[in-house]
């Protein structure tokens, strides 16, 4: 029994003696092997890499590699844990193979470095390195496999409207394993999302130096004014399964034609409040200005509100908003009119001559005055009044039979949609040759005392208009001629321009007495539109004769 004992005892002793001779080398200071660093962390879908270096005995022959992945509770270095060999890559576990790649495939630089490709979450483990027939390294490197965080990088050049432009989104990691599929999306507004196709590329950046490989997406587009704080994002997949995105927003260098708004009617004492908007980015300034005057009249950005109380007729006019953005200058101007009560002017009247009661008022204001004769309400003949129009100015004659009328005074009306004035008008005794007049009211006018009580009038309102408006010099013309075909003197009056020297000419499809010429030239007569001469012309004596 004793003899037994003492035979296993001593079979035990020599085999432990045999193991130990077959694991440990001649010399154990000579193998070692380090990593850089010993643990690492990888993220799902990226790729793992063990950087190591290794040292052996002079007198071995490091010709292959084998890279063993430790099962966890046994023996790493078995084939069935082979995941890379240098020789033989088919003994390779097969969820390996084409996955694990050696850095530096000369062992003679000591360089034991590999790359793990597509991390799964079943790579986690501890991993062994071996030169086969020679000696499998003691000590191992750990990895750890994470959930992917790292982010694609999305490269936004400087954005200007209307020029072409290329985003560029970088997938994460250095991988030179399956390519990732890169997606761009953007995000408008109401949360529309549109994937963007046509217009991206995918390409790879691939180091020779070692085995790595930068894979990225280009989306070429032209900006406009509506991608502005729109959100881009790039979203990269490896595997079909595991995503990662990044979000940008863009900012687009733009600027829209400026707008005014506001109420460009304003009455008189009123309060006039204009706005300029502008959407641009970066914000412009803005600048009121009128009447193209130098000094502003106020600064703002973005959206400028003009407003000023208490208005008066010299506030109208046109008014400019100027923008700046960057080195571009865009305006947008209104033109603001005053609106004001009519008034009448002096030198309107009237003059009673030959049982001829020849009337005149002249009126101005904005809008332009309507002006009614009361008197023409009670008239029987009802007799129609000459009207004419020198810009905000109106003037309405009348002429009508005195008969058995001791009126004294004659009312003239004239009104807007700013309100009603009224005026009574005194009437001036002339004597004179009676005239042959008919009953009919139209046939009653002395066309030479419409003449004279209409170059009183002008001379009187020009002297009345020299200091409150801007007066254009035009000269009044008689003519002098007969006319045959109404026995009457040619009295027709129409002002002439200083600058063509052109009468301006009644409208041709009536029939008007006019002179063709500010100087001495026919006195024509149109009756549709066809001209007749009836005289000769002189020129007045009243220099000017309207208000523009």
């Amino acid at each position: 029994m004793w003899v037994l004992i003492w035979a296993a005892l001593l079979f035990s002793l020599t085999e432990r003696a045999t193991c130990r001779k077959l694991a440990a080398p001649p010399t154990a200071s000579l193998w070692n092997i380090t990593f850089s660093p010993a643990e690492i962390t990888a993220e799902k879908g990226l790729c793992a890499v063990i950087s190591c270096t290794f040292t052996h005995p002079d007198n071995i022959n490091a010709t292959a590699a084998i890279w063993f992945k430790c099962p966890t509770n046994d023996r790493c270095d078995k084939d069935e844990n082979i995941i890379l060999h240098s020789k033989k890559p088919s003994k390779a576990q097969e969820g390996f193979k084409q996955r694990v790649s050696l850095l530096e495939t000369d062992l003679t630089k000591k360089n034991c470095s590999v790359i793990i490709n597509d991390i799964r979450e079943n790579d986690a483990g501890e991993y062994q390195f071996r030169l086969p027939g020679s000696y499998t390294y003691l000590k191992k490197v750990k990895i750890t496999v994470s959930a992917l965080t790292q982010k694609p990088s999305v490269l936004i050049p400087p954005l200007t409207e209307g020029e072409p432009a290329t985003l560029t989104c970088t997938a994460p990691g250095i991988c030179s394993g399956t390519p990732p599929h890169i997606t761009w999306t953007w995000r408008g507004t109401g949360d529309n999302i549109t994937e963007l196709r046509d217009s991206t590329t995918i390409q790879m950046r691939e180091d020779l130096t070692i085995d790595t490989t930068t894979h990225f997406s280009t989306l070429t587009f032209t900006p406009s004014a509506e991608h502005h704080n729109m959100m881009v994002t790039c979203q990269v997949t490896f595997q079909k399964k595991y995503q990662i995105e990044e979000t940008v927003t863009l900012n687009v260098t733009y600027v829209i034609d400026p707008q005014i708004t506001g109420n460009k009617m304003v009455k008189e004492d009123g309060i006039l409040d204009l706005t300029c908007s502008v959407d641009s980015y970066p914000p412009s300034d803005i600048t009121w200005s009128k009447n193209g005057t130098s000094a502003p009249l106020q600064n703002y950005t973005e959206n400028a509100a003009l407003t000023i109380s208490n208005v008066t007729r010299e506030h109208a006019g046109e008014y400019v908003c100027t923008v700046q953005h960057l080195n571009r200058t865009l305006t947008a101007s209104t033109v603001v009119t005053v609106m004001y009560l009519p008034v009448i002017l002096p030198g309107s009247g009237c003059v009673d001559q030959a049982e001829v009661m020849t009337c005149v008022c002249v009126s101005q204001g904005v809008p332009l005055p309507l002006i009614e004769w009361p008197l023409l309400e009670l008239n029987t003949e009802r007799c129609s009044p000459t009207t004419s129009v020198l810009g905000s100015s109106v003037n309405s004659t009348i002429s009508l039979p005195v008969g058995n009328h001791n009126n004294t005074t004659v009312e003239c009306v004239s009104r807007n949609v700013v309100g009603v004035v009224t005026e009574k008008l005194q009437i001036t005794q002339k004597g004179g040759k009676q005239r042959d007049i008919s009953e009919e009211c139209g046939n009653a006018v002395l066309p030479w005392t419409i003449a004279g009580v209409s170059l009183s009038v002008t001379v009187a309102l020009l002297i009345y208009l020299s200091t409150n408006a801007y007066i254009r010099c035009q000269w009044q013309v008689e003519c002098v001629g007969i006319s045959a075909m109404t026995n009457s003197p040619c009295t027709s009056i129409y002002p002439a321009s200083t600058e063509s020297g052109t009468l301006a000419s009644p409208t041709p499809s009536s029939s008007h007495l006019w002179c063709s010429k500010h100087s001495q030239t026919l006195c024509m007569k149109v009756t549709k539109g066809v001209p007749s001469s009836l005289g000769t012309c002189t020129r007045g004596t009243a220099p000017c004769s309207s208000v523009i």
